[in-house]
């Protein structure tokens, strides 16, 4: 979860908390200030019949109220009922109101009093349902204004809040797409907050580090190819001269021709080094669009001449025009490699399957009867068995390829063959 809005959802549980607590102590403070004057009434009144009861004065059937009318009525009770009811007692409940026809709350006191000797309780009964209407409308006018200042207050604090991360948002944009050539641009002038101009600081410093590291790398691997290419040549040069002009026997010319298949190895492992390191620091700056089918016959031309011993059937289904948008140098070494990877490892009178549809090349070769470790297949000299034609580094070439342009591709074993499967955009 993004910054910003673990910020934004946590005050806004905060304050929707804080506010239903409000809210709950709001109402039931205001509920009891009604009670409290409603008590205060009832026992005022009750006061005031009790001393024209005392006096025997007449009293009338019910008074007025803070909240309407005040219904009571006097009952004797027995010593120890008035003995055990000493003080006043309040209570709240649901009651049938003859003026409305209906079952309305209610407020009662019980207050037991002695007259000549003889003990009484009066009972004194007033609707509260005139103020508990008065209170509903209160509190919903108040808690539907205090729900509107929460959504605003919290529209506010996410528009502060985005807009203060925005930097943020810009640099880590700057640093997903940043390539490592590219140059380092100038501190962000609109960045006002210390703490993100720190960052920022020490990010673009850290990126120029970087970037010269990558140069100083490089250079190094360019020359280091370039030192190891030259000698490389030599040897081979000298060897084969050797072989043309000195009268050897059939011993020492085999083994003169392994040093060389020797050599042969190490310039082309030197050579897929060099390329999937440029590969990787995006060095491969041209695009065209490239035809996948016409780079399919044209290796299959050269690779069919170079392992036509092996007698492997090779089948083509090109009816479907793919194409890919990258560096004619990068095409051509994914479907070289992909191509080379299905002869090399193939079986004598094997097969290769070739099917380009659905802007996708599938290619299919038998070979071992196992299938690859899918997970491990396009690392850094992984190998299926020996095979001193093979410097592990075709496939990997490839995946790498595929990253530099986001195509998706796929190894699956299926009908005793290897298939491997590039998606292209």
């Amino acid at each position: 979860m993004k910054l910003s809005r673990r910020i934004i959802l946590s005050v806004s549980i905060a304050l929707v908390a804080l506010f239903a607590l409000w809210a709950l102590v709001f109402y039931q403070s205001s509920k009891r200030r009604i009670y409290s004057r409603i008590d205060k009434v009832l026992v005022e009144q009750s006061d005031k019949i009790i001393g024209r009861f005392v006096d025997n004065d007449s009293l009338p059937n019910s008074i007025s109220g803070m909240s309407g009318t005040v219904e009571f009525f006097i009952e004797k009770v027995s010593p120890e009922y008035a003995q055990n009811h000493q003080n006043l007692f309040f209570q709240t409940h649901e009651d049938y109101i003859d003026a409305i026809q209906d079952e309305e709350t209610v407020r009662e006191l019980n207050r037991v009093f002695e007259k000549q000797g003889i003990d009484y309780e009066i009972v004194l009964t007033t609707q509260v349902f005139a103020w508990n209407d008065t209170l509903d409308f209160a509190v919903f006018s108040i808690f539907t204004l205090a729900f509107a200042l929460l959504l605003a207050i919290i529209l506010i604090v996410s528009i502060i809040i985005l807009n203060n991360m925005k930097p943020v948002y810009r640099l880590t944009e700057w640093l997903r797409n940043r390539k490592a050539l590219d140059a380092i641009p100038e501190p962000d002038k609109r960045i006002k907050i210390q703490e993100f101009k720190e960052i920022e600081t020490a990010v673009l410093e850290a990126s120029e580090k970087s970037r010269q590291v990558y140069e100083e790398q490089k250079r190094f691997i360019g020359n280091a190819s370039h030192e190891i290419q030259t000698p490389i040549a030599v040897c081979r040069n000298r060897l084969e001269l050797l072989v043309d002009e000195t009268q050897l026997d059939e011993h020492q010319l085999c083994e003169i021709e392994k040093t060389l298949d020797t050599l042969g190895y190490i310039s082309r492992l030197n050579k897929s080094l060099l390329l999937l390191s440029k590969i990787d620091n995006h060095q491969f700056k041209e695009e065209a669009e490239t035809s996948i089918n016409q780079l399919v016959n044209q290796t299959l031309e050269s690779l069919s001449e170079i392992y036509g011993t092996m007698q492997i059937r090779v089948s083509v289904d090109d009816r479907q025009s793919v194409t890919a948008t990258m560096d004619p140098t990068l095409a051509s070494s994914l479907v070289g490699n992909l191509l080379k990877n299905a002869f090399v490892h193939n079986k004598q009178g094997g097969s290769i399957d070739i099917i380009l549809k659905d802007n996708a090349l599938h290619i299919g070769n038998s070979g071992t009867e196992e299938p690859l470790d899918a997970a491990a297949a396009f690392q850094t000299f992984y190998k299926k068995g020996e095979n001193t034609h093979s410097s592990g580094l075709g496939l990997a070439i490839v995946k790498a390829i595929c990253n530099e342009y986001g195509y998706k591709i796929e190894y699956q074993f299926s009908e005793n063959q290897h298939v491997f499967s590039v998606m292209f955009k």
